[in-house]
């Protein structure tokens, strides 16, 4: 993943490294739900990175195995229409550091398995 224009290494390798820390910070805490992506772009955002740059460090310590989506977080945004409600949902995942106990997760079965033991990752 290349840097945005404007964005050195040493600078992106900062942002991993503070996605990191805020992942460890909750991990040590006993949070075993994880941290919701917003949230982590949110607090560095308040730090002065840009959000784009956040995201992008994010998806990095994802795709380098530091990080690994243990859930997700729904929030629903209701607008208020004449004569009606209207809902929509917003899903996004969240975080913890990588374990190999976790890591498992993610090797989801095809859609449509009816195969008993790909549905229970054997």
């Amino acid at each position: 993943m290349a840097a945005n224009a404007g964005t050195n290494e040493r600078e992106v390798d900062a942002l991993t490294h503070a996605v990191m820390e805020l992942l460890e910070e909750r991990a040590s805490r006993g949070g075993r739900s994880g941290v919701p992506m917003g949230e982590l772009v949110d607090a560095l955002v308040r730090r002065g990175h840009q959000d784009r740059d956040v995201e992008l460090a994010i998806w990095r310590v994802m795709q380098t195995r530091r990080a690994t989506p243990n859930g997700f977080v729904c929030r629903v945004l209701r607008q208020r229409a004449p004569g009606r409600d209207i809902h929509t949902r917003t899903y996004e995942f969240t975080l913890i550091p990588w374990s190999a106990e976790h890591d498992a997760q993610l090797d989801l079965p095809e859609i449509g398995s009816t195969d008993p033991a790909a549905i229970a990752g054997e």
